[in-house]
């Protein structure tokens, strides 16, 4: 009883730890998903509270996978809220521990992260394209298509830089993947990219349809990223002379960053809000823009070097050389760590390392061709067997039936020259003899002024014809024939005949349609119906055995 007692109480334990275990795991799973759609929607703010919480319910665990997401997630609401130190360290965790499970996907958007914490926090573009072209590489490899397109926008940011359009096919392609996928996060940012590469190229009107696009897009899914896109349409405004739609939203973008308190989207706002005051001769305004973004210096190392020149030609505007002079020195500074051979050297080296993708790519291309190629061979291979089989089963069926065909053609040839009818002879003996002499007449009838022929004969027009009545001539043809009624008793003369006719020689270009008629059949089915159920062939494949035979 005690040892029943124990072994049901550790089973409890057991139900009640499996049941937490299942219960911890469903928390962490609606964690990350929360995660990943507050991350998909650019929330930020929420995502900050969301991570934190994912990380505490991780605490004390060993769950690489789950601890790798919640550090990724960290690290990327840290670096978009300027906490840059510790967006390092996060996106370093969680590189780290994805690379322990050997997770391509988590350790592709950690790579993809930290190339982005490289290019905005530390100005090392060069560095931030290595990372970049990483990520790339473990997300193709994972067949991450969305994260993908993310990091082709990404190089296209860096491309920008150096007025380098090489990407937009890149780009082209990351659109179309969007709205093929229905991701309007991907579509978002491709639209901003191509809106900004169609800006290079001096198709202004172009880029002004992609960056409305990426408006429109943000606003239909309440996307949080949408000042990037009024910034984005701004300067596309901007470059096609348009300076009050240029200064409506760039002022735009600035109200909804400061809201939201997306301080690195507003160092961009600054900066457009600044050329436009700058084009507009407003160049006081201008620096004063400026200087606010100067303010935010965690953010504006990829900018600095445009802050300073912009600034440095509203001086010289204003006619304060020295300050002109100034700050153009401090543009040339925050050029050389990365200079034109620098941007020329890491131009060359994204190519190699697209060829090399490239490579890989239309090499894994060839493979799934090569593969499909092999599948449909296999698959026609085996129709080609199949039909093999199934036309030697039909060879088989085919001579057996012919055969059959030719076993009842001799048969009802043999009867037809014996000169029987299809039935057995009805037995006439034991009728009476008035009987038996109106059913000889009725026979004679048949037989020799085939009154069968009529297709109108009835019980009626048979019975005057004999001197009789109806009642009395359907007795006696039952009573003789052994069981018939009239309209058998036809059709046996009928079917007899068309049988005499089918296995003669003579007879073998008579149509069957005018053959049933003739005979008085009301309709050539009805011929083929009785003709089969009686011989056990239609009368055409009768004819074509008999041919067979004859021959």
């Amino acid at each position: 009883m005690l040892k029943r007692i124990l072994f049901l109480l550790m089973l409890a334990i057991v139900a009640d730890s499996c049941n937490k275990s299942a219960t911890s795991d469903d928390r962490l799973e609606f964690y990350h998903q929360q995660c990943e759609s507050l991350i998909d929607c650019f929330d930020y703010n929420s995502l900050d509270t969301m991570s934190l919480q994912y990380l505490n319910e991780l605490a004390g665990s060993n769950d690489s996978r789950h601890l790798a997401y919640a550090h990724f997630y960290r690290g990327a609401t840290c670096l978009y809220t300027g906490r840059m130190e510790m967006a390092s360290a996060e996106l370093s965790l969680s590189k780290d521990y994805a690379a322990q499970i050997d997770n391509d996907s988590i350790v592709a958007l950690a790579l993809n992260s930290i190339g982005i914490h490289e290019a905005t926090a530390n100005n090392n573009l060069y560095l931030a394209q290595w990372y970049f072209v990483e990520s790339l590489k473990h997300a193709q490899r994972t067949g991450y298509s969305k994260l993908e397109c993310t990091i082709y926008g990404n190089l296209c940011t860096l491309a920008k830089l150096q007025n380098d359009t090489s990407l937009m096919s890149y780009v082209r392609e990351s659109y179309d993947y969007g709205i093929e996928h229905e991701d309007q996060h991907v579509v978002f940012l491709a639209a901003l990219n191509l809106g900004g590469m169609y800006g290079l190229k001096k198709e202004y009107d172009s880029a002004c349809y992609y960056c409305q696009r990426a408006v429109d897009i943000g606003k239909q899914n309440g996307l949080n990223k949408l000042p990037i896109a009024y910034v984005a349409l701004s300067e596309a405004n901007l470059d096609l002379g348009n300076l009050e739609g240029a200064d409506k939203w760039a002022q735009t973008a600035i109200d909804l960053a400061e809201k939201e308190a997306d301080q690195m989207v507003l160092v961009n706002a600054y900066n457009k809000k600044a050329m436009v005051c700058s084009h507009k001769g407003m160049f006081s305004e201008s620096n004063e823009w400026l200087y606010k973004a100067l303010d935010m210096s965690e953010f504006i190392d990829m900018e600095k070097s445009k802050i300073y020149h912009l600034m440095a030609e509203n001086y010289e505007s204003l006619g304060m050389v020295e300050k002109a002079l100034e700050f153009m020195r401090l543009s040339n500074e925050s050029l050389e760590s990365t200079n034109a051979s620098d941007r020329e050297r890491m131009k060359r080296e994204r190519d190699v390392s697209f060829n090399v993708i490239d490579q890989e790519r239309q090499l894994e291309f060839n493979r799934r061709q090569l593969q499909s190629r092999n599948l449909i061979i296999g698959g026609l291979v085996l129709l080609v067997v199949l039909l093999a089989f199934m036309l030697w089963m039909g060879i088989r069926v085919l001579r057996k039936r012919n055969a059959l065909y030719e076993r009842i053609v001799r048969q009802q040839i043999e009867s037809v020259e014996r000169e029987k009818v299809v039935e057995n002879l009805p037995d006439i003996s034991r009728p009476s003899e008035k009987s038996r002499r109106i059913y000889e007449e009725v026979c004679r009838l048949m037989e020799e002024e085939r009154i069968y022929a009529d297709p109108q004969i009835s019980r009626e027009s048979l019975a005057q014809k004999l001197g009789t009545n109806k009642t009395y001539l359907t007795n006696i043809i039952s009573e003789c024939s052994g069981g018939m009624n009239l309209s058998q008793f036809v059709n046996q003369y009928r079917l007899r005949e068309a049988l005499r006719l089918l296995s003669d020689k003579q007879y073998i270009d008579y149509p069957l349609k005018q053959m049933s008629s003739d005979l008085g059949f009301g309709s050539i089915s009805t011929f083929y119906k009785l003709f089969q159920d009686k011989v056990g062939v239609t009368p055409s494949a009768y004819r074509k055995s008999f041919i067979k035979v004859s021959k």
